[in-house]
């Protein structure tokens, strides 16, 4: 019998096939391991000879810079170190975990549905009368200003003499080239220096100094609330810290490898793109020189290695 193929890169996968026919189930399923691994780096060279064939140029500058031997070795192995210490740090990890879970179970111990309802009731009346003096406050501030102004305009005279109204008509001017130029904090500025010159200053000790007559003192947290919350905020730094310890995300710090914080992690995110693949709708996959392209198939099984589980 005569087979024809249509290249000589078809062989070794015809071979496989007709050598599977003659062989036990075992042996049947090691081989189409075997071959499934052959199609599939046929495959992967297929790809890249597609994507060669479509880069894009990258604009090097000091946020991108170029991927060299040099600089990718130091950063594989800088990206290894990180991968050991986070293997070493699994079981302090672990550790740290347990210790979350103590803290939020102590905490939901510790909550008082009860004493958490009758606060949260009684601070949203409290909130609700300080808002009512804050809008007294500031209406009273607008009713002298309004009158300061009047003055001004029927008195000019005598209103000139006033060091009051001189002071505020400084503010007024500060303030309306303020809103001119757009700049928010001198806004801000002169607005407290007008509450200032009318003898209204708004801010929370003076809210707090008028609310007391009418609104009485600000709740206190019950004891219950104060112990749920503490546990909650350890428990949360604790997880932060436990995270750390095994992140690796966005690459390795800039001054581990020789570079600033920003090329490393735009040459984080490079090799990570390419790693992932090709994406019509991310050119970041495509943007390479055809120097670096090489370089990184070239190191592609290190750069696997080295990368994953990183993202």
């Amino acid at each position: 019998m005569t087979l024809a193929f249509a290249g000589r890169r078809s062989l070794p996968l015809v071979a496989l096939a007709l050598l599977s026919a003659t062989l036990t189930t075992p042996a049947r399923a090691q081989l189409g391991a075997l071959r499934r691994a052959a199609e599939r780096r046929v495959e992967q060279k297929a790809e890249d000879r597609v994507v060669q064939a479509t880069l894009i140029p990258p604009n090097f500058s000091a946020t991108t810079i170029e991927i060299t031997a040099e600089r990718l070795d130091r950063y594989t192995a800088a990206m290894e170190t990180r991968r050991a210490a986070m293997t070493s740090n699994r079981q302090r990890y672990d550790r740290m975990q347990a210790e979350i879970s103590g803290l939020r179970e102590s905490s939901q111990r510790a909550d008082n549905a009860k004493d958490r309802n009758v606060y949260e009731a009684a601070n949203q009346r409290y909130g609700d009368c300080r808002g009512d003096v804050v809008n007294a406050m500031e209406e009273d501030g607008e009713r002298q200003t309004q009158a300061m102004q009047q003055r001004m305009m029927t008195d000019p005279v005598g209103a000139q003499r006033d060091p009051k109204v001189k002071q505020l008509a400084a503010v007024i001017s500060a303030m309306a080239a303020a809103q001119q130029s757009g700049d928010t904090a001198a806004i801000l500025r002169a607005i407290e220096r007008m509450g200032a010159v009318m003898g209204v200053t708004i801010d929370s000790a003076a809210i707090d100094r008028r609310a007391v007559p009418k609104c009485g003192a600000r709740p206190a947290k019950p004891r219950s609330m104060i112990i749920t919350d503490s546990l909650s905020r350890r428990a949360d730094s604790v997880s932060t810290a436990a995270n750390a310890l095994i992140n690796t995300s966005g690459g390795v710090k800039g001054s581990e490898v020789g570079m600033t914080d920003v090329q490393a992690r735009m040459m984080w995110e490079r090799i990570q793109s390419w790693l992932n693949g090709v994406q019509d709708s991310a050119p970041i996959t495509r943007t390479f020189t055809k120097a670096e392209y090489d370089l990184l198939l070239a190191r592609r099984g290190a750069l696997r290695k080295a990368f994953s589980n990183t993202e």
